[in-house]
């Protein structure tokens, strides 16, 4: 069996035991990583599997069946070591001449073939898809030795020709790895093998304006601040994350103007929208035509879908969470400052604090499941929501950030606060607290026992209200 490299790999645990099955398996795989732009897709193939490919070739952006045709047959000559190899005339001939090199090989272990940016290969035309299936289908399928893995980052066109294809590679797939960015955890980890002195006050700092894509992670230097990053990278003229925003949307999506859409509309509305919702703001978007725009957008990252507690599937909100996303279009896409230290004028407008808020709470969204190894709860099921009501004339009304809805008889009602200093509850705040306590058992008339859970940035200072409401205490530190 051949053995996975993960040395030099920051995290990918479950996605490093896939690639290892791949190789153990007694019958050819053909596995689909997909992943947004920048997310370390070709990073982790190529540090999983090092020297031990077969072939590998990667699309060319923008480049037409010629142009593809002829790398490729230059990328075969050099691999397999052929003294001479022509242009070979179409991607009927690459396969065939792929599929019987490989007859011919006298290699025991398992032939992996990596064909990366797999969509910029199907140009108009070029039957790259057709000729690839008959290539699984007609030979590779059969097989016992072959590992193909494909790679992309254009979602939609993975999703439709390759995980909803209704022709010949309908359901082929074999093993699908749906690459995430980074948690803060990995984040740290990633810091400190570039031997970055950050503190964990600095990661979530970072966190929230570029979230856990490795790329833009990279970026940030060993002789700088957080602060001095964000102020390079993002509001510089050529700041090369300011930059980024224009490639995102376009390397992703056939449609992005759609997708950008949708997205700005979320932006706008921090607490969410339902699929109704979006399509009153969205009418040029039929229904069928939204369903896969949201189903990209999930894929990608940058969306999340939430089932409000006590509702149904069909009343389910959809937040933007991508921290990238969320802070370029609140802060940079239309910022007024242009000369200074822009970052620093923004950090103190009141606007800033409001919004920093936010961006915790989508922290803690991202990170449940530490929430819950924090809770000691990481064993009994539950379910994530959010709750509010309008009220009535019997009961005021209520938001509550966090729910976390238990097996055991149990409800988390989790209140997250962002504060550089430790979080203080007086008499008002308790009081509020009170309120949403009592309306939430009000309106839901849940029989369940309810915790109420204070998640902060740095804290929280014991006093009689804290002592007297607060039955579980989580900081920034454990969703590390």
């Amino acid at each position: 069996m051949l053995k996975i490299h993960d040395m030099d790999l920051i995290g990918r645990e479950p996605e490093i035991e896939s690639l290892n099955n791949l190789l153990s398996s007694r019958k050819s795989e053909l596995c689909a990583v997909v992943g947004r732009r920048r997310v370390g897709k070709t990073f982790l193939i190529k540090s999983c599997f090092k020297d031990q490919f077969y072939f590998q070739f990667s699309g060319l952006y923008n480049a037409d069946l010629d142009q593809h045709l002829e790398r490729c047959s230059k990328a075969m000559k050099e691999q397999m070591k052929l003294s001479y190899l022509p242009v070979l005339a179409s991607w009927f001939d690459v396969f065939d001449f792929l599929k019987n090199h490989a007859m011919r090989s006298r290699l025991r272990k398992k032939k992996i073939i990596f064909l990366d940016e797999f969509p910029w290969m199907a140009t108009h035309k070029s039957s790259f898809l057709t000729a690839f299936t008959d290539f699984w289908n007609s030979w590779a399928a059969a097989r016992h030795d072959i590992v193909i893995v494909i790679c992309g980052s254009s979602a939609s066109w993975m999703i439709n020709n390759i995980f909803r294809n209704k022709g010949g590679l309908y359901n082929r797939v074999t093993e699908r790895i749906e690459l995430q960015p980074f948690h803060l955890k990995e984040t740290e980890d990633f810091f400190k093998a570039k031997h970055l002195k950050l503190k964990r006050d600095d990661i979530i700092k970072l966190y929230m304006v570029m979230g856990g894509i490795p790329f833009y992670l990279d970026q940030v230097r060993d002789d700088e601040s957080a602060d001095q990053a964000i102020q390079r990278l993002y509001f510089r003229k050529n700041g090369i994350l300011k930059l980024e925003y224009d490639e995102l949307f376009t390397s992703l999506y056939d449609n992005a103007v759609s997708h950008e859409s949708i997205v700005h509309s979320l932006s706008e509305h921090t607490k969410g929208l339902t699929r109704t919702q979006l399509i009153k703001l969205h009418s040029f978007i039929t229904g069928g035509g939204l369903t896969r725009i949201l189903d990209e957008l999930e894929l990608s990252g940058f969306i999340t879908r939430y089932v409000p507690f006590g509702k149904k599937s069909k009343d389910a909100i959809y937040k933007l969470t991508d921290p990238f996303t969320l802070f370029y279009v609140k802060y940079v896409l239309h910022t007024t400052f242009r000369y200074g230290n822009v970052w620093t004028q923004l950090t103190k407008t009141p606007s800033w604090q409001s919004w920093s808020g936010l961006a915790f709470e989508n922290i803690c969204m991202l990170h449940t499941d530490k929430i819950k190894r924090k809770l000691k709860i990481e064993g009994i099921y539950t379910e994530e929501s959010k709750w509010q009501h309008k009220g009535n004339d019997e009961m005021y009304g209520a938001e509550i950030d966090l729910l976390i809805d238990r097996a055991d008889n149990v409800i988390n009602l989790c209140e997250i606060k962002y504060a550089s200093t430790p979080f203080v509850i007086d008499k008002d705040y308790s009081e509020a607290l009170n309120k949403k306590h009592a309306s939430f058992q009000f309106f839901t008339k849940t029989r369940k026992a309810i915790f109420v859970t204070l998640i902060t940035a740095n804290g929280l200072v014991k006093n009689k209200y804290s002592l007297d409401l607060v039955t579980n205490e989580v900081t920034a530190n454990d969703l590390f």
